[in-house]
């Protein structure tokens, strides 16, 4: 009886994440090793992400407004954007087959990146809401994360964007630039970090102190953490 309980478990489990999954990739943690010098490169995407990333507009694949720009999250809706963010919260489906909501802390990218690792700017323009199918065990809070898809609706200056791809990248595969433009996130999240706004941020070879002083603890994040 003990057996079939487990079986039965596990088939609830399988159909709660098997319907149509959002395609995802997640960047695999490997040791960053200096090497005295340092390089820029353009963001590559994956074989995967190519196909979404032709889909953004020449306007949308970067969103940056460190030089001059002047780019904002907000009256996009029925635009393909692919956004860049941290991931603040995550509530799961209320029912198998169902969405996945992230709560995700937007930030600012110019096209650029460090060729050895994931750079995206400090600040950004808010926060905006991710719905999509997938196991939300697999996305760490406080991940930074790049979103593809149609921008639905925006409630409260939050937009909601309807995923068709996700890419994810785990502590220790990036880190964050000095060279932003003016911040218009979410004060929320300040009171999480132990860096100032104008304190330098830039590391190349960032260790797990080093997103606990700029991000807060994961343990405060993630489960159900809604807009506010």
């Amino acid at each position: 009886m003990r057996l079939r309980g487990i079986v039965a478990a596990l088939c609830v489990a399988s159909a709660f994440y098997a319907v149509a999954q959002t395609p995802m990739e997640i960047q695999p943690v490997k040791e960053l090793k200096p090497t005295g010098t340092l390089a820029t490169c353009s963001y590559k995407p994956t074989e995967k992400e190519a196909p979404f990333l032709a889909l953004v507009n020449d306007k949308e694949k970067t969103n940056d407004s460190a030089f001059g720009g002047n780019y904002t999250i907000h009256g996009k809706t029925g635009i393909y954007v692919a956004w860049f963010g941290i991931v603040r919260g995550i509530t799961s489906p209320a029912q198998p087959g169902g969405e996945v909501t992230l709560l995700v802390q937007h930030h600012f990218f110019d096209g650029l990146t460090d060729c050895h690792i994931m750079l995206v700017a400090k600040s950004g323009d808010g926060d905006f809401l991710a719905h999509l199918q997938v196991d939300p065990a697999r996305i760490p809070a406080l991940a930074l994360v790049r979103i593809y898809g149609k921008v639905t609706g925006e409630k409260a200056r939050v937009p909601e964007v309807a995923v068709e791809y996700i890419r994810v990248w785990p502590w220790l595969t990036f880190t964050f630039t000095d060279l932003a433009g003016e911040d218009h996130s979410n004060p929320r999240w300040q009171k999480y970090s132990s860096v100032k706004p104008t304190d330098r941020i830039y590391v190349p070879y960032p260790n797990e102190n080093y997103y606990l002083n700029v991000l807060g603890d994961p343990a405060d994040f993630g489960l159900n953490l809604r807009p506010q």
